[in-house]
């Protein structure tokens, strides 16, 4: 039990360390903090001009195409900003990952509850000999389903990247919309 708080706690310190780099290369740069202003300022518009009843059809669908296209290209900085930064988070994570195999390599540092499905195996098996029990975990699975939950509440908790509602699909948002087909 010992190797699994160990290794939680150097996945909650990858990741924090993961994301102070972002916050340093990205996030707090006056350029991201623009393009991110601008993108909400869109989102509001967009929403404000959906909901209005004033107005021809024609106009008023070429404002709601006009502000999309607004919207898509700030996102499109936005992600061009960030990808110096995902590839450099993306390497240390790499590393952190290579280390604890390393440290960890053919110690089980856990048990599922359950035996994971043969597709699933090589992920929680992964530096573990052949002969170790089905249901066993390795220190690189708990390392980086840790990274994985650590990274997502240090974003929600920071709330440094771009809005959430800005990069979801317009399916995941509103669903009646995309099955109804926007008639309404």
């Amino acid at each position: 039990m010992a190797a699994f708080a160990k290794i939680l706690a150097l996945s909650l310190i990858a990741s924090g360390a993961s994301e102070a780099l972002s916050y340093v290369l990205v996030y707090r740069t006056e350029q991201f903090q623009l393009v991110k202003q601008k993108v909400v300022q869109s989102e509001i518009r967009l929403e404000e001009e959906k909901h209005a009843t004033a107005g021809n059809g024609k106009h008023r669908q070429r404002r709601i195409d006009s502000i999309e296209a607004q919207l898509s290209a700030a996102r499109s900085k936005a992600s061009s900003l960030q990808l110096r930064n995902m590839l450099v988070v993306a390497l240390i994570q790499l590393v952190s990952v290579y280390q604890i195999g390393a440290i960890y390599g053919g110690v089980a540092v856990g048990t599922l509850p359950f035996e994971p499905l043969s597709m699933f195996r090589s992920l929680t098996h992964r530096g573990l000999p052949e002969d170790s029990p089905n249901n066993a975990c390795s220190a690189t699975f708990i390392f980086v389903l840790g990274g994985l939950m650590f990274k997502a509440l240090i974003d929600r908790y920071l709330q440094l990247g771009m809005p959430k509602g800005s990069s979801l699909p317009k399916w995941v948002t509103n669903p009646e919309d995309v099955i109804s087909g926007g008639k309404k």
